[in-house]
């Protein structure tokens, strides 16, 4: 889902706490074409969302630096999509 406002991401990952399950964020990366995939997984949410909050601003860029944005957010299943992945590439 792609994320207008910083309070996107943060009703996500209350989501995301609610139903037990990880985020894949995509940023955009200072000096490269393509963007990059973070999981954080749902025992990790809490101290994540502290630290977007205190270093992104509403427009979901790092304040240090605005070339580092969140652009999408899903909610997922890590340890499911990592099985899978084994499965289909042994």
């Amino acid at each position: 889902m792609e994320l207008k406002k910083f309070q996107d991401l943060i009703d996500m990952c209350i989501k995301a706490k609610e139903c037990n399950r990880d985020i894949a964020l995509e940023l955009t990366v200072p000096g490269q074409e393509e963007t990059e995939i973070i999981i954080v997984k749902n025992s990790n949410l809490d101290y994540k969302l502290d630290y977007y909050c205190k270093n992104y601003n509403d427009n979901l860029e790092l304040n240090r630096c605005k070339d580092i944005k969140i652009l999408k957010a899903e909610i997922v299943m890590w340890d499911t999509m990592l099985c899978q992945y084994k499965i289909n590439f042994k």
